[in-house]
């Protein structure tokens, strides 16, 4: 009976023996499908324990990597303001100590191209003080960042991954002002690609949302996000792309010193993209774009908006020859903002010809029907030029003349047509002229880009009027942000109904000598005339002058220098805003000596602007510049960037002063750094002073 046993027990290890191999072999026949391996080399690593050592990838689990930081920053915002008709005199200030770990982990799940995880977090202590005229509170907090993402099958043309990030950090909104807060953002990306599919498509959707407050500044937002892209060839002639973003923006952020009501933005953007080239030598080029653009406010306190977009752009290019091109273009946009809609239909064609290297001439003729509401504008036209360029014993001489001929009629079935999200950046206290002339008084609307704010005039900006054209300014002390986006709602005049013809033409000479010098003067002439009708403003022919010279000339001194510079003078004699301008700048840029690489640049700038009958809108700018930068032995970055401003041609004399020090230093895995910004503004009595200093000392492991 023993024996028997044994013999059965033999028996089965033999079975045993004889069925591993086919389940390795069917094991290794499923991996080589799925990642590309070899079963011949997988069954062969069963008989060979080394090569397993050596390049074995099948395992439950396995860390690859371990990586992180070490952080502790300081950081100090101080601001003060005075001459303000709200909050006069006051003082903020707001200091933080942070410490913050991070460890990152790199690993996967039994094969690193079946899934790879990259999993990370660590903790974030910061202690602040704020304080504001007088009164201060200390906070601290016990905060983390936390990082995850999971990729599957990311060798693949099939793969996709997941991710969630939450970060709390210092974000900075302009120069020294800084807010503190928390982002999150979590979503998946899919990926399909050749050769499993000859249309590559690309999948992504993420949520973000961002929390914070600071003095000039409450953010409290959610956007998500979905993405799609489809790559296509055509055949040899080309490729084209198709894109589709969707988002939907939740917010209640904007200044504390306004009123926010919450607003919710939809946005879609569908977009084409063909381009393919063509002919025996591929000499023809085809693009055509084609966008559809739709945008939804919602409000808590107020009527919603909407304005959508429809873009269509054929563009034909062809190189007949080394010495004749030519190019044909078709646009059609429509849109409606509100209850107003718009259509604009233009097609131009025209001709390059150089017969050498110093004659071009260009030819081309379009036309134009552009609808606002129930208004139609009609307008057709040639316009050319042509360059001719000579060398001289000294120098090479240029001479370019342009025209253009224009006739246009239109029907205006109101007086007035809205524009409705004009998009400027308002810097400074510098002007910013809005695109349409003749802007209706009282029409101006200014919020920021979510709407959930709308700013007041005469604290937060100001508008100005020079001739038909309409400025807007930041104010000191404002709620507008440096530097801030801000969205523009107004009217304007559409002209009126009426006919005209019109010729311009411009005349360019200078003087050129190598890199180093260019002597200019340019000469234009605008006569339109009325043929019918009667416009609602008055017709604007001008005669510009302007003679200009611009030139670097580099000196091989103990210190290796170069001097260069420009001046302008241009004197515009028009019927509405006739003015007279004067530009003059200067520099000095000079290397420095026992570094290892440098240079100091010094500048000054100096800016005239006389309006004839607008003499209290005008400009006289007076700036300083400073410029260092510096690398200095033991890995020591430094530079240095000042610049002081003064214009006193408008009647509130406006100025501003900016000075940032940074440095630099870096050591194998150690890296320190220091920041040092300061700002001023004055405007008529008021002024606003900033300062930001920030010192960060980093670890890498």
């Amino acid at each position: 009976m023993n024996e028997g046993l044994r013999a059965n027990g033999r028996k089965g290890a033999r079975n045993r023996r004889g069925t591993a191999p086919l389940l390795t072999s069917g094991v290794c026949a499923c991996l080589a499908l799925l990642f590309g391996a070899n079963a011949h080399d997988c069954a062969a690593q069963q008989s060979a324990p080394l090569r397993i050592k050596r390049t074995a990838e099948i395992t439950p689990f396995r860390l690859t990597g371990i990586d992180g930081y070490m952080v502790t920053r300081y950081l100090r915002d101080d601001s003060s303001s005075s001459g303000q008709a709200a909050g006069a005199g006051t003082r903020q200030s707001l200091s933080t100590l942070s410490e913050e770990l991070f460890v990152m982990t790199h690993s996967y799940v039994y094969h690193p191209g079946l899934l790879s995880l990259d999993l990370g977090g660590g903790p974030i202590i910061d202690k602040s003080r704020y304080g504001g005229d007088g009164i201060a509170t200390h906070q601290g907090r016990q905060v983390y960042n936390l990082s995850g993402r999971a990729t599957v099958l990311r060798d693949k043309p099939y793969n996709g991954a997941l991710f969630y990030d939450l970060r709390n950090q210092t974000q900075q909104l302009g120069p020294a002002q800084v807010m503190l807060t928390e982002n999150a953002r979590s979503g998946f990306e899919f990926a399909l690609l050749n050769p499993v599919t000859p249309v590559p498509l690309r999948v992504d959707a993420t949520r973000s949302t961002t929390q914070g407050k600071g003095a000039d500044q409450v953010t409290d937002e959610r956007v998500d996000r979905l993405r799609l892209r489809l790559d296509a060839n055509i055949g040899t002639l080309g490729t084209t792309v198709f894109q589709y973003q969707g988002m939907q923006q939740a917010s209640k952020s904007g200044s504390p010193g306004l009123p926010i009501q919450a607003s919710t933005t939809d946005t879609a953007l569908a977009n084409l993209d063909t381009r393919l080239k063509f002919g025996a030598d591929r000499q023809y080029e085809l693009a055509n774009f084609i966008t559809l653009n739709t945008n939804r406010y919602a409000f808590s306190q107020a009527p919603g908006l909407a304005y959508n977009d429809f873009r269509f752009s054929l563009d034909l290019r062809g190189r007949h020859s080394e010495m004749l091109q030519s190019y044909g273009r078709f646009d059609l946009n429509s849109g409606k903002q509100g209850d107003q809609t718009t259509g604009l239909t233009s097609l131009r064609g025209g001709l390059t010809y150089r017969p050498n290297a110093d004659v071009t001439g260009t030819l081309a003729a379009h036309g134009e029907n552009n609808k606002t509401g129930a208004s139609i504008a009609n307008s057709y036209g040639l316009d050319g030029t042509a360059q001719y360029r000579h060398a001289l014993s000294l120098g090479e001489a240029r001479i370019g003349y342009g025209f253009s001929y224009l006739q246009r009629e239109q029907e205006a079935a109101a007086q007035q047509a809205r524009t409705i999200g004009e998009t400027v950046t308002l810097s400074g206290t510098g002007f910013v002229t809005l695109t349409r002339q003749q802007v209706a008084a009282g029409s101006v609307s200014v919020s920021n880009l979510t709407r959930t704010q709308t700013y007041v005039e005469g604290s937060d900006y100001l508008l100005t009027v020079v001739g038909l054209t309409t400025r807007i300014q930041r104010t000191v002390g404002g709620n507008i942000l440096d530097g801030q986006d801000v969205l523009i709602d107004y009217a304007y005049e559409f002209g009126g109904s009426y006919a005209l013809k019109q010729l311009d033409q411009n005349l360019n000479v200078s003087w050129v000598l190598g890199t180093y010098l260019n002597a200019y003067a340019r000469f234009a002439d605008s006569a339109p005339q009325i043929s019918s009708g009667t416009p609602t403003a008055t017709l604007n022919p001008a005669k510009t002058s302007l003679f200009g010279t611009r030139g670097e000339f580099p000196f091989d001194w103990w210190l290796y220098t170069r001097l260069g510079g420009n001046a302008e003078r241009e004197n515009r004699r028009e019927t509405i805003s006739p003015y007279q301008r004067g530009s003059l700048e200067a520099y000095a840029q000079v290397e420095l000596p026992w570094v290892r690489s440098g240079d100091l640049r010094l500048g000054t700038r100096r800016t005239r602007i006389d309006y004839d009958f607008n003499p209290l809108q005008g400009v006289k700018l007076t700036a300083y510049d400073v410029r260092l930068s510096s690398r200095l032995p033991y890995n020591i970055d430094v530079s240095l960037n000042a610049t002081r401003e003064r214009d006193t041609g408008a009647p509130l004399a406006r100025e501003r002063s900016y000075v940032a020090a940074r440095a630099k230093w870096r050591m194998r895995k150690l890296q320190a750094t220091f920041e040092l910004t300061r700002t001023h503004d004055a405007q008529g009595e008021s002024q606003r002073t900033r300062s930001y200093g920030l010192f960060t000392l980093r670890r890498d492991f």
